[in-house]
């Protein structure tokens, strides 16, 4: 059980280090138009951070009543080598320009507020890993400031469709999904003793991630039996104009049923009118392979990520977690 909310701030010369709290989303409004000079979407906001999975996130309160630096992210559910453990999404964080050095020596304020979250939230019973996708700058930023390390590469991927065939006949069974239900909470625990290290994507994940979102309408299919109204597998994508983005992707763990899976949704991608279609894979696990047996070719990367992480359990392998986490841009806020 999580101690008391108000139990965690600290005050630190002129700043309060705290949890973030609903009442706070007009300052992380204020505070995302400093740091970027846009302005962010509260609705957007209020879905990440006051969403089904809640946030883990400490923001940095100046006696002025500005927020001068936030760091957190989403808790998720992860299955690890079959234990289930709470993983956080490391997404939003930022600091106002005018408030950086205030405190004055290496560790400004923006530091001491990650620092302040890894007391609160990391450790062995709580988040045992954090993990993003920063683009170079930021990587090299937080690998110096949060000490974290490289996941395993992400492989870009893509189809051209025009050169695929439109068949009359499916090669595989498969449902689309209007709602999360039981069907994803079986495929979630068959596999959770098959892949390693995952973001479990169960009714609760996919129902707040894909069913709830407050702007996009994403099409999901299940990878379906003639004999069983169970799915082995299920995939996730998103209309960008005349192209579409394969934003999730767990594949059936037989070869061949993975392989009628993704030439039935190809049948699909093409009745959509879709010319191609993109996506981003972890490079732990076959997944790209089946992909690129199927006519996906490997390109260059046109979002120049760098997915990173930090794992926080001493009992567990630090470098067995990096080249093993199982991901696609549905981990991510990207799509």
């Amino acid at each position: 059980m999580r101690d008391d909310p108000s139990s965690r701030a600290i005050e630190l010369s002129q700043f309060c280090l705290r949890p973030l709290t609903p009442e706070d989303e007009p300052k992380v409004l204020a505070l995302w138009r400093a740091a970027f000079g846009s302005d962010a979407d509260a609705e957007m906001l209020r879905w990440k951070f006051f969403g089904e999975f809640g946030h883990r996130a400490i923001v940095a309160e100046h006696v002025s009543g500005d927020l001068a630096a936030m760091f957190g992210g989403i808790p998720y559910v992860a299955s690890i080598s079959g234990s289930r453990h709470e993983v956080v999404h490391m997404v939003d964080n930022m600091s106002h320009p005018s408030y950086r050095g205030r405190i004055g020596g290496r560790r400004g304020v923006y530091v001491r507020t990650v620092e302040h979250f890894i007391h609160c939230f990391c450790g062995p019973g709580r988040a045992v890993f954090l993990y993003g996708f920063p683009g170079v700058r930021h990587f090299l930023l937080g690998r110096y400031m949060l000490q974290y390390n490289e996941l395993n590469r992400p492989v870009c991927l893509e189809i051209d469709l025009r050169e695929k065939p439109l068949l009359l006949k499916r090669p595989g069974v498969i449902r689309y999904m209007e709602q999360g239900d039981a069907r994803l909470d079986r495929l979630a625990a068959e596999m959770d003793s098959i892949l390693p290290f995952w973001m479990r994507r169960d009714r609760r994940f996919v129902q707040w991630r894909f069913l709830s979102h407050p702007k996009k309408n994403y099409h999901i299919w299940g990878a379906g039996r003639w004999w069983s109204r169970f799915i082995s597998g299920y995939s996730v994508a998103l209309d960008n104009g005349d192209e579409g983005v394969l934003v999730d992707l767990v594949l059936p763990s037989g070869v061949g049923e993975a392989l009628s899976f993704i030439s039935s949704l190809i049948q699909e991608w093409k009745f959509y009118g879709w010319s191609r279609v993109k996506t981003w894979v972890s490079s732990a696990g076959n997944c790209h392979t089946v992909l690129r047996w199927v006519g996906f070719k490997v390109i260059e990367d046109p979002l120049g990520i760098i997915p990173a992480g930090r794992c926080f359990d001493p009992s567990m392998k630090s470098v067995w977690m990096l080249n093993n986490l199982y991901y696609t841009m549905a981990d991510s806020d990207l799509f």
